[in-house]
């Protein structure tokens, strides 16, 4: 975490999104809401996925379950990519050999 951090209720205006699915996705870990000195803020390392999460929600009508799940499926695809790649070049090397 970057430790940059906007407040809340300014993510909330400049998203113009609901508390409550932000709180959804509190609530499910998909992004963190950090309480400081009796202010609320969200990591500039979250907006990333937050505005994601957003056109998913918004744009596509998943609701907040689909988006974890979701979230989920990319994450394992981008790992199995990972490890695909890897294999890849580990063959390219015993090919040489």
């Amino acid at each position: 975490m970057s430790g940059n951090r906007l407040l809340y209720s300014e993510c909330l205006k400049i998203y113009e999104v609901e508390e409550s699915f932000i709180e959804s996705l509190r609530d499910l870990g998909l992004i963190q809401v950090i309480g400081q000195d009796e202010d609320l803020f969200i990591e500039y390392d979250d907006l990333t996925d937050l505005e994601r999460f957003i056109r998913w929600h918004y744009e596509m009508d998943i609701n907040v379950e689909g988006i974890d799940a979701l979230r989920h499926m990319l994450q394992r695809v981008q790992s199995l990519q990972a490890e695909l790649e890897q294999l890849r070049h580990e063959l390219q090397f015993y090919k040489t050999i």
